[in-house]
C-alpha cells in the first residue's frame, strides 16, 4: 500500500461522478464522463472516482464502477482509476478482486479502491441478509479482497460441498491495493478507518468543516495509536464548478443545483425528504435556502479566487485531496469550460 509520510502544502484534485440522470436510454449519456476524464488525465489531476449506485436516478447510471473504469483504462494514460465506492456487502470478495484485477491489468496498474458498508436499504434487495451486519461484512470483505489481490488463496466450499482452495485470475499488476474507506457518519467511523490503516473519503453533506477537522484529527490519532505509518490520505468530495467570475458562476449553478438537491431528497430521506409534500412556494424557499447554504459552506463553486479560500479551509481541516463532483446538472459545454478554471484552481496553490 502507498505510504503517505507527510502532507502537501496544497491538496491534489480529482474528479468524482454522481449524476442525476433518468433510467431511459439516451445517446451520449456518458459523453461527459469520457470527455472530462480525458481532460483530467491530460492536465495532471490525480484520479477519477466512480461510484456504485442502484435503482435511483441519483447516481444510478453507475451500477458497477469497474465497468466504467474499463472505459478509462483504455482511453487514459496516467490518471488513477478509483472505485468510489464499492458497496462491499452487496458483493462476494472474489468478484470484486477479479473485476478490479482486470482493470489493473488494462490500466497498467492504476487502480485504487474505496469501500462502503452501504446506507440505503433498497440497495440490499441484492443481498438482503447482509443489511443488519453490513459493517462486519464490509471489514471482512475488504480484508479478503486485499488477500486475494496479493495472490493468496480463497478457501471455501465448491458446488459439491467439497473444500476448494483457489486464486483469482488474472492477478493484478500492483502487489498491494491502496484502500479508502467511506466515512460519512460519526467520529467512530473515522476512528475505525484509522485503526485499520485505511485512507478515507468523505464529504460535507452532513457535517461542517469544523466537525470534519475534529473527525480527521481522531482518524489520524487512531492511525498513529494502531502503529500505522504516516498520517493517511483524506479525500474530500465537493460539488464543484469554477467560473471566470464569481457572480456569473453563482447564477450558472443556482437552478441546476437546486434541481439536483430536489432530485436527491427522497433518496437521503433526511430533512429535505419532506420537499415532495410541501406547497410550491414553500418548496422553492427551502431549496433556495439549501442552495445558499451549500454554496457558501459545503461546495467548491465560484471564481478561482473565492474557491481558493475554500480549498485552503478544507486543507487546513485535514483534506489532502479534493474529489470534484462536476456532474450535478450543468450543460456539457458549461462543465467543460469550467474545467479550464478548475485546472487553474488546481495549479493556484502549486505556484504560490
Amino acid at each position: 500500500m502507498e505510504t503517505i509520510t507527510s502532507r502537501r502544502s496544497w491538496p491534489t484534485f480529482s474528479l468524482l461522478f454522481f449524476a442525476n440522470a433518468p433510467a431511459e436510454a439516451e445517446i451520449g449519456k456518458f459523453d461527459l464522463f469520457r470527455a472530462s476524464s480525458k481532460f483530467a488525465d491530460e492536465h495532471d489531476f490525480e484520479a477519477v472516482w466512480i461510484p456504485e449506485r442502484h435503482f435511483h436516478a441519483f447516481g444510478g447510471i453507475f451500477p458497477n464502477p469497474a465497468l466504467m473504469a474499463v472505459v478509462l483504462a483504455e482511453s487514459t494514460q496516467r490518471i488513477r482509476l478509483r472505485a468510489g465506492s464499492v458497496v462491499m456487502p452487496l458483493h462476494h470478495p472474489i468478484r470484486v478482486a477479479e473485476e478490479w484485477a482486470v482493470v489493473d491489468n488494462l490500466s497498467n496498474g492504476r487502480v485504487d479502491m474505496a469501500f462502503a458498508r452501504g446506507w440505503n436499504p433498497n440497495d440490499f434487495v441484492i443481498a438482503p441478509a447482509n443489511w443488519s451486519d453490513r459493517m462486519r461484512i464490509t471489514l471482512d470483505g475488504i480484508e479478503s479482497v486485499r488477500r486475494l489481490w496479493r495472490g493468496d488463496r480463497y478457501e471455501g466450499a465448491n458446488g459439491n460441498g467439497e473444500k476448494a482452495s483457489l486464486r483469482v485470475h488474472p492477478l493484478p499488476l500492483q502487489k498491494e491495493l491502496n484502500v479508502w474507506f467511506t466515512c460519512s457518519g460519526g467520529p467512530e467511523r473515522f476512528q475505525e478507518a484509522g485503526g485499520a490503516g485505511f485512507n478515507i473519503i468523505t464529504a460535507l453533506l452532513f457535517q461542517k468543516v469544523e466537525e470534519l477537522a475534529e473527525k480527521v484529527a481522531s482518524y489520524r490519532t487512531a492511525r498513529r495509536e494502531a502503529g500505522h505509518e504516516g498520517p493517511g490520505r483524506v479525500t474530500l468530495m465537493l460539488h464543484s464548478y469554477v467560473g471566470a467570475d464569481e457572480a456569473a458562476a453563482k447564477e450558472t449553478v443556482r437552478e441546476p443545483f437546486k434541481r439536483y438537491l430536489e432530485s436527491s431528497a427522497d433518496l437521503w430521506q433526511v430533512g429535505d425528504a419532506r420537499l415532495k409534500d410541501l406547497p410550491a412556494r414553500k418548496k422553492a424557499d427551502m431549496l433556495e435556502f439549501a442552495f445558499e447554504r451549500y454554496y457558501q459552506q459545503t461546495a467548491l463553486m465560484g471564481s478561482v479566487e473565492s474557491c481558493a479560500k475554500m480549498v485552503k479551509t478544507v486543507h487546513d481541516a485535514g483534506a489532502d485531496e479534493i474529489a470534484c463532483l462536476i456532474d450535478f446538472g450543468l450543460p456539457f459545454q458549461t462543465i467543460m469550460e469550467g474545467m479550464q478554471h478548475l485546472d487553474e484552481l488546481r495549479r493556484h496553490g502549486l505556484s504560490a
